[in-house]
């Protein structure tokens, strides 16, 4: 084998065995801390209401209204499921009823393919982004940037546990920065390039509202692109319009045929709520942002373990103005000055929306932006000629050893908990019956009790399919979800509270409406008997 080849396959293995040890870590984990699908977070439901809303759109050959679609819209979140689905042995509804009780029945097996498929996503995008940062950066400088990535937010590793939205987090910045690294080392500006950048802002818009810093960023760097290179007006203005038709027909064109136009609809409406409103999805007092909103992200910062956010608001910010000030120094230092840009100006402004918005989760796709940012920095430092001594490098790797110390607890404890849940509603179960006895009553499973009768419902509203929503009720006689309380006119005898929103019968007693989220709000009566569960508390009507 001649020194050729070996540096080839050297340059091909490194980034494949990076993307499997990651694939093994969230798949590890889902079998470490084994967790009830029901017991999780809302992406599980949302993400079973995106697979069966397709399967019956290619069964009926019907564009039922993507609802699950209408929010963030989380389109590659969408497919992922189905797919999962398909994999479990299901890609097509059935004609009868049959079809829901059956996937029911294997739910624990879609779930562990959705853990597999969402690893796999992100060992993708680390693949990706190790094949181009290896051509302009060491080894050992990509391999610090996918650490900060892992371990500068507990939330990264927990969108795969888990796997969400987020879960595209890392693919979508990979793509982000193999654009941005043909704008930085291409001088002879094509409309290729424009269109690749046009579709990697549309597929970050497309899985969620906040990864609009993605096109933000790539708009920003290719007008510095073009301002510094001056390919000539008639050429500058063909390259933007280029850039912006292309998104916005991406957008437009899955927004009709795969979103659904009602739910593209109010899905325009809910991004002008966030984008127009604070707090999260936009429901604060204040408009626009809100300074208490602000002050309580920061304070979360050393709270949650969220060091993605202060590193990128504040490295990024300052690595895209070292970036603007290397532009200056002349046309051969353009390739650094526009991967600095544009990963600094990615990294601060994804700070900002989530600062605007904060919840721990979002922080995913902050912690994403960082490995570009890693290796701007190094094509900084070489292009000012800057000798990296042991001494900064030393206290990079301790950096990210201080934050993993401090968040692989935490990670751990958070799995744990949702473990221990599982565990506890299991038990729970058992008791319903010892305590309902042979009350034939309506039983309301209110948000988020961590059982199915309540998750189905969700499943139902979010899949948007008429007959499905006929097999939810056929299947399910003498409970309901609060999701789905307006399809029976039964009047509610039991109410199951999940204790997260209702620690106390005291919070319970209190509470103008402790029906969330159902249609119907209700309240604790006098003469009503509670009884606490381990995960919930039983209201019994008299």
């Amino acid at each position: 084998m001649n020194q050729l080849e070996l540096g080839l396959r050297n340059r091909l293995s490194w980034p494949a065995s990076a993307a499997i040890v990651f694939l093994l870590i969230p798949v590890s984990l889902s079998y470490l801390y084994p967790t009830s699908f029901w017991a999780n977070t809302d992406y599980q439901p949302l993400g079973l209401a995106d697979a069966l809303n397709f399967a019956y759109r290619l069964a009926d050959l019907k564009m039922y209204t993507g609802r699950g679609m209408a929010d963030h819209p989380g389109v590659p979140f969408y497919f992922m499921n189905w797919f999962a689905l398909a994999l479990t042995g299901f890609p097509i509804a059935w004609k009868d009823a049959r079809f829901y009780t059956e996937v029911l029945e294997h739910l624990q097996t879609y779930y562990s393919i959705t853990i597999w498929l969402g690893a796999s996503i992100g060992a993708f995008g680390v693949y990706l982004f190790a094949r181009v940062a290896q051509r302009i950066a060491p080894t050992s400088t990509v391999m610090l940037g996918l650490l900060m990535w892992l371990v500068s937010t507990p939330a990264t590793l927990l969108m795969f546990t888990s796997p969400s939205i987020d879960s595209f987090a890392i693919l979508i910045n990979a793509l982000f920065f193999a654009v941005l690294v043909k704008l930085a080392y291409r001088p002879d500006i094509t409309a290729n390039v424009c269109a690749l950048g046009a579709a990697a802002s549309a597929f970050g818009y497309l899985n969620k509202l906040s990864y609009v810093y993605i096109g933000l960023s790539l708009a920003g760097t290719q007008i510095l692109n073009l301002i510094l290179r001056r390919p000539g007006w008639l050429r500058s203005i063909w390259i933007c319009v280029i850039f912006v038709a292309l998104l916005l027909a991406i957008v437009f064109i899955v927004g009709k045929f795969v979103i659904g136009q009602a739910a593209f609809d109010a899905l325009i409406e809910f991004h002008k709520q966030v984008i127009l409103g604070s707090g999260m999805y936009g429901s604060g007092k204040e408009s626009v942002v809100s300074g208490d909103a602000i002050r309580l992200a920061i304070a979360a910062i050393p709270a949650e373990g969220t060091y993605a956010l202060a590193i990128a608001l504040v490295g990024g910010f300052m690595l895209g103005a070292a970036g603007l000030v290397t532009a200056l120094r002349g046309p051969e230092h353009l390739p650094a000055a526009i991967i600095a840009v544009g990963s600094g100006f990615a990294s601060c402004f994804s700070a900002l929306i989530v600062l605007k918005h904060y919840s721990l989760h979002y922080t995913a796709g902050v912690s994403a932006t960082l490995p570009a940012s890693v290796v701007a920095l190094y094509l900084l430092t070489k292009d000012w000629k800057y000798q990296v001594r042991w001494t900064a490098a030393l206290l990079g790797i301790g950096a990210i050893a201080a934050m993993g110390a401090r968040n692989a607890p935490a990670l751990a404890t958070s799995l744990a908990l949702v473990a221990k849940r599982t565990e506890l509603a299991s038990a729970d179960r058992k008791d319903f019956t010892a305590h309902l006895g042979r009350d034939n009553r309506l039983v309301e499973f209110v948000y988020a009790a961590p059982f199915a009768e309540y998750g189905e419902g969700f499943v139902v509203v979010y899949g948007s399919v008429p007959r499905l929503t006929q097999a939810y009720r056929d299947s399910r006689r003498d409970v309901i979800s609060s999701m789905t309380a307006d399809l029976t006119d039964r009047e509610v005898g039991v109410f199951v509270l999940d204790k997260i929103y209702f620690p106390t019968a005291e919070a319970i007693k209190s509470s103008p409406n402790i029906a969330l989220v159902s249609p119907r709000p209700a309240t604790m009566k006098e003469g009503d008997k509670l009884i606490e569960l381990r995960t919930v508390f039983l209201l019994i009507r008299q």
